[in-house]
């Protein structure tokens, strides 16, 4: 049996306690005290719940986009559908459910295509990726406030992210899973 490295182990802390609390995320502290890296000073985390990324393409092969404030950002950006998953559901169920609240869509499939992280050094919550295809709209979709559902094409998506009008860079990944998980070329000009 091959011996397991201590870079692969996991470790838990010795001590953790929110020092600080919002309805959306927390921040953790949290003390390692075997870690040369940390020299001994506590470590904070911000914590909060799982959520979903989807990749969404009508039947038309638009690209299913969202425009929203963002006050992080102080300003509107333009991602893909994406959101917590509630208590209550699975990823999968997220991922329909973000992407019909925010946008007003149904996909034929929604595929799931992976689990990952986005920020690894400060965040431990997962990421689920799908795709979706053959997406329509639900005709009682009344819209949410100060989000606006912009439909793309590949090069007019290249053109955004050349101009750096489309930001999310989880968003672009979404590309890379969809082709190397589900066997398919994904982007293609349209």
């Amino acid at each position: 049996m091959k011996k397991e490295s201590s870079m692969s182990q996991r470790k838990e802390p010795i001590c953790s306690e929110t020092v600080f609390e919002t309805p959306w995320f927390a921040v953790q502290r949290e003390q390692f005290p075997d870690s040369t890296e940390l020299q001994g000073e506590p470590y904070y985390c911000i914590t909060c719940s799982d959520a979903v990324l989807v990749l969404a393409r009508t039947e038309e092969r638009q690209w299913i986009l969202v425009k929203q404030f963002r006050p992080a950002m102080r300003e509107y950006t333009l991602e893909f559908p994406a959101g917590s998953i509630d208590s209550n559901e699975s990823p999968e169920e997220a991922a329909a459910r973000e992407l019909l609240e925010e946008t007003g869509y149904v996909c034929r499939s929604l595929q799931p295509m992976g689990m990952g992280r986005i920020m690894a050094s400060r965040h431990p919550a997962r990421g689920y990726a799908f795709f979706g295809q053959g997406a329509s709209r639900s005709e009682d979709f009344q819209g949410l406030e100060q989000t606006e559902v912009v439909l793309v094409s590949t090069s007019e998506l290249k053109k955004l992210v050349r101009t750096g009008e489309f930001q999310q860079l989880a968003g672009l990944a979404l590309f890379v899973m969809a082709e190397w998980v589900l066997h398919q070329p994904i982007v293609r000009e349209n």
